[in-house]
C-alpha cells in the first residue's frame, strides 16, 4: 500500500512537469505576501514557506486566518477530531527577524473554546541556494485540551533547505519541551512549480518524521483520560492514566504526502494544503486504573494506528 502512494506521488510530479508549467528557482520569484501555517499543525509546514518572502527589502506586518480540519501530529491524533480556527498577526523585519502570535479556537460541539495560544519568534536567512530558519515557540494549551501535543510547553526548531533546481531536500531538527525534552527530525523532498508569473505555485512534497515520544506519554498520562474533556458533573471516584513504554526511543513515526497550493492577488494570499499521513511504529501503552480501596488495574496494549487525511486553508494579508 505504501508503494502505491509513493508511485502515485511520483506520477503527480511527472504530470506536472509534462504540462506547460515553468519550474523556477525561488530567487527569481517576487511574491507579494506569504503564508504561515497555524501554529499547531503539520510539523514542517510552519517552516517551509518561502524564505525569500521573510527576508524582504521592507519590514511589514501580516495577518492571517486559518482553518485546520484536524490536528494530526506525527501521524498521531486523539479519538475526537481537533479542528482549529486560528487568527494570527505578526511583524517581519527586513533583516529576517520576525515575531507572531496566534489564538486557536476549537469549534467542536460541546467542546467550543480557545484551545491554544502561541507566540513564535525567529530569524530567516538565505545564502545562494541555501534557505535557513531558526524559530522558538511558546505554547499555552487549555487545561481541558485533548490535542496530542497539549503537554508541550515550547519548541526550538532549525529548518534547512537546499535547492538543486530539480529537487529541494529539506531537514528540520527540533527540540520539543514538555515534562521532558523530545528530539524530533523531519526529512523531506519537494519541488515547486510556478504559474501566472509566480502568482500561483504548487509544491509536491514527501516528508518522513522521526521523534522520541515523551510528549505522547505525557498526553496519555494527563489528557487522554481526563474528566475535564467530558465536562461531566458526575462525581468520579478513582482515576485512569496511561504511559507510553520506551517513550525516549527515537524512531520514524510517520510519512506524509502533501501538495501545498498558493495563490497571490496583490497583498492577499490563499493557501490550501492537503495532507495524507501514514503513521508507523505504533506505541505500546500501559493503562492504569485506580479506584479507592481496590488494587490498581493495569493493562498493556499496542495501539492501532490508521492513515489520516486532513487539510489546512489559510488567507493572509500583508501590510
Amino acid at each position: 500500500m505504501y508503494k502505491f502512494y509513493f508511485f502515485s506521488f511520483l506520477l503527480l510530479c511527472s504530470i506536472l512537469n509534462a504540462q506547460n508549467i515553468k519550474a523556477q528557482d525561488s530567487t527569481s520569484v517576487n511574491k507579494d505576501s506569504i503564508n504561515l501555517s497555524t501554529a499547531d499543525s503539520i510539523s514542517l509546514m510552519d517552516f517551509k514557506d518561502s524564505i525569500d518572502d521573510l527576508i524582504s527589502v521592507k519590514s511589514y506586518f501580516m495577518a492571517s486566518l486559518g482553518y485546520l480540519s484536524n490536528n494530526v501530529y506525527l501521524g498521531r491524533k486523539d479519538s475526537i477530531a481537533t479542528p482549529y480556527i486560528t487568527p494570527m498577526v505578526g511583524y517581519y523585519h527586513k533583516s529576517g527577524l520576525y515575531i507572531n502570535a496566534s489564538v486557536s479556537y476549537l469549534p467542536t460541539a460541546g467542546q467550543s473554546r480557545i484551545d491554544l495560544f502561541t507566540i513564535e519568534s525567529g530569524y530567516s536567512f538565505k545564502s545562494g541556494s541555501l534557505d535557513c530558519q531558526v524559530s522558538a515557540s511558546k505554547f499555552w494549551y487549555n487545561s481541558a485540551s485533548y490535542n496530542v501535543r497539549s503537554e508541550l510547553k515550547g519548541s526550538i526548531s532549525f529548518f534547512n533547505a537546499y535547492d538543486f533546481g530539480f529537487i529541494k531536500p529539506t531537514l528540520m531538527p527540533a527540540l520539543n519541551i514538555s515534562n521532558k525534552i523530545d528530539f524530533a527530525l523531519t526529512m523531506g523532498l519537494e519541488h515547486t512549480f510556478y504559474l501566472d508569473d509566480g502568482a500561483f505555485d504548487i509544491t509536491p512534497t514527501v516528508n518522513a518524521n522521526a521523534s522520541t515520544e515523551n510528549f505522547y506519554s505525557s498526553y496519555y498520562k494527563v489528557r487522554r483520560y481526563s474528566i475535564k474533556r467530558n465536562k461531566t458533573t458526575t462525581i468520579v471516584k478513582g482515576s485512569v492514566s496511561g504511559e507510553v513504554i520506551d517513550a525516549g526511543q527515537f524512531k520514524i513515526l510517520d510519512y506524509e504526502f502533501t501538495v501545498p497550493l498558493n495563490y497571490t492577488i496583490k497583498k492577499f494570499t490563499f493557501n490550501f494544503t492537503p495532507v495524507f499521513a501514514i503513521p508507523v511504529s505504533p506505541s505500546v501503552v500501559t493503562i492504569t486504573t485506580r479506584i479507592p480501596n481496590q488494587p490498581p488495574k493495569i493493562r498493556t496494549f499496542r495501539e492501532k494506528l490508521g492513515s489520516s487525511f486532513f487539510f489546512q486553508a489559510t488567507l493572509t494579508y500583508k501590510f
